[in-house]
């Protein structure tokens, strides 16, 4: 990696795993990590609005996620 998260390269082996959470860019200053931050917040409001207008419950999109494991 590069950028501000050039000492992930030290910290970590090849093969090794970790789970970024999206909160952990938000200090940022990368404007193409900004853009897609931005990106991802509208189209997580537009997924929501869109259940809300269909009346798709939380459980019914879990379901539905499982299904496609």
């Amino acid at each position: 990696m590069t950028g501000e998260l050039a000492e992930v390269n030290e910290v970590f082996e090849p093969g090794d795993q970790f789970s970024f959470e999206k909160e952990m860019f938000r200090t940022t200053e990368d404007r193409n990590v900004k853009k897609l931050l931005a990106f991802h917040d509208r189209l997580e409001e537009l997924m929501n609005s869109l259940a809300n207008i269909n009346n798709i419950t939380e459980d019914e999109l879990e379901a539905e996620g499982e299904q496609e494991d």
